[in-house]
């Protein structure tokens, strides 16, 4: 058990959003060795994982859409000369 001596005193702000949502988590998992602080940060974070993850993703597929775009475009020429070529093959001219 911590004596008064080890005890320090913290101010801690958080967003009203987190403390809403805490409030709720709270009341249904609060064990004595988990604090309300502890709980809300470990949420907060979970989901500020998610949030990068699925921004590094939408990031990675708006780049790699200009790269697919740019090679369509170059290649687009190739595509109308196959076409050209099969149509001209199936009927026989």
């Amino acid at each position: 058990m911590v004596t008064d001596k080890k005890k320090k005193e913290a101010i801690v702000e958080l967003p009203k959003q987190m403390v809403n949502e805490g409030v709720k988590t709270v009341k249904q998992s609060l064990t004595s060795s988990e604090s309300f602080v502890s709980i809300q940060t470990s949420e907060y974070i979970k989901k500020g994982q998610t949030n990068l993850i699925r921004e590094a993703m939408m990031k990675g597929y708006v780049e790699m859409s200009h790269i697919n775009l740019s090679i369509c475009t170059e290649c687009l020429h190739a595509e109308y000369e196959a076409q050209h070529t099969t149509e001209r093959l199936v009927s026989g001219g």
